[in-house]
């Protein structure tokens, strides 16, 4: 097991100890000459050796080119950066929070900050297309239904969460004040068309839980965070207004000038008008841009009935029409995904559905347990961080901001270790499946700083279970 290293200077006895992960490194200028000091192991499961470096001023040399001075190298790793068709290993440059340069042997000798991904993957930043990160204005202790938006983003190698509709008209000003402004992790949201969101589940039992207007200027007064719609076709809202409540979600969605995002499947009381919804729902209401989430869900009006794949959802895509996997508490069973996947319908994205009660009971865990989840289906580990870095980045209309590793984005970075085992990953109805690989988030690096990793959701971890 690699542990952490520290460099040290010998002319400088108060030298002050390299930053944290998480803190601004700052150039500092002492003598050259260096003792190495080895420090114990502080990561039980994964080791990235951090070097800072300094620089000195070499007046009696003559240098042919100076090296360039970063902020930050990630070298030696795997880079897979899908938007712009790269795999291969590399190095990837941050200065001034931005993607600096992405090539091979890249001269770190005026860098301030090193760390050494050999071994491991680096990717754009992941996203997460369905979270609730809703918690610090929920309840004020033993929070039990959302988690805080660090625990779904940096602190689980993420740099960008969606909020799947938490919030309504009436409090989404605390997500968007409060949450997004203070958060590490870069904070989007769907507006609920409930006008207080999932946070009073359920959200809408009458005609009296929507306000047009309210959604509206709600939206438009925050458009850097509020990206869109979000609507649940669940009891009793369904029964109480049947296709009316997604067309009145839509109605928002299109005065705004932002997408909606479905909810399929009646996880509260499987009623069958859910099923006779959803042919409509996929052809009549949603249209390009717009996004079906929990497509590879059992319950029943989602993308299955009686076992094969509604001809309606083939419609839908045709039309533009987004499709996301969604795993959350009670959205995602194998039968039904590999019935879906059969038939030759991929999803677009990955996305984790996250709560506070499925990610430490499952059969959530994380964004990473997800995408091992949807590997274990077939989907390979280059498609599934396309599935979550370049295609959400497109459907959030973002492409430019985040979701690559391109010159002059945003330096989002995730740090994974893809690894090789017999791994056996749940779901919510008590099936399993079984993959040769899983995804341990390392490290994720957020407008060019690294953030520290927690634990895990595990006792052991991140990773899932090991089949003896």
């Amino acid at each position: 097991m690699a542990c952490l290293s520290t460099y040290n200077s010998r002319s400088r006895p108060d030298h002050e100890p390299i930053p944290a992960p998480n803190a601004t490194p700052k150039l500092k200028r002492p003598a050259i000459h260096f003792e190495r000091m080895t420090t114990p192991c502080v990561s039980a499961t994964i080791a990235i050796e951090i070097r800072t470096t300094t620089v000195n001023n070499i007046s009696n040399q003559t240098m042919p080119t100076e090296p360039t001075s970063y902020d930050l190298v990630i070298s030696g790793g795997r880079v897979i950066d899908p938007a712009n068709n790269i795999d291969a290993k590399l190095d990837v440059a941050v200065s001034n929070g931005k993607i600096a340069a992405v090539e091979a042997n890249i001269n770190v000798s005026a860098t301030q900050r090193v760390i050494d991904a050999t071994g491991l993957v680096v990717t754009p930043g992941l996203i997460d297309l369905h979270t609730h990160i809703a918690a610090d204005i929920r309840k004020v202790t033993n929070e039990d239904l959302m988690v805080t938006a660090d625990v779904a983003g940096v602190n689980a190698g993420v740099t960008t969460v969606l909020d799947a509709g938490s919030t309504g008209a009436f409090n989404v000003g605390g997500l968007v004040n409060t949450i997004a402004a203070n958060a590490t992790t870069r904070v989007l949201a769907l507006l609920n068309v409930g006008t207080l969101g999932v946070i009073r589940a359920p959200e809408v039992l009458s005609a009296d839980d929507i306000n047009h207007e309210a959604a509206v200027e709600a939206i438009k007064a925050a458009p850097n965070v509020i990206k869109g719609v979000k609507v649940r076709m669940v009891s009793p809202g369904i029964t109480a207004l049947g296709i009316e409540m997604p067309k009145a979600a839509k109605a928002i969605a299109s005065e705004a000038g932002v997408p909606m995002m479905v909810h399929v499947g009646d996880i509260m009381k499987q009623d069958p008008i859910a099923a006779v919804l959803a042919p409509t729902l996929l052809t009549e209401v949603l249209t390009k841009g717009d996004i079906v989430t929990h497509t590879l869900s059992h319950q029943v009006g989602a993308l299955l009935a009686n076992g094969s794949l509604l001809p309606q959802a083939l419609e839908a895509r045709k039309n533009g029409v987004y499709f996301d996997v969604g795993v959350g508490g009670s959205n995602f069973a194998f039968t039904a995904a590999q019935k879906v996947i059969d038939a030759g319908f991929i999803p677009d994205t990955i996305s984790s559905d996250v709560t506070m009660m499925s990610r430490f009971a499952g059969p959530t865990y994380s964004l990473t347990e997800c995408m091992g989840k949807v590997m274990s289906l077939g989907i390979s580990f280059e498609d599934a961080i396309r599935m979550a870095t370049a295609k959400p980045a497109e459907i959030l209309g973002m492409s430019k901001e985040i979701g690559s590793l391109s010159i002059g984005a945003g330096a989002d970075i995730s740090i994974l270790d893809l690894v090789e085992g017999n791994f056996r990953y749940h779901d919510t109805t008590g099936g399993v499946g079984n993959g040769s690989q899983a995804i341990k988030p390392v490290m994720a690096i957020r407008d060019g700083v690294p953030q520290p990793i927690d634990y895990g959701p595990r006792p052991w971890g991140w990773l899932p279970t090991q089949n003896a």
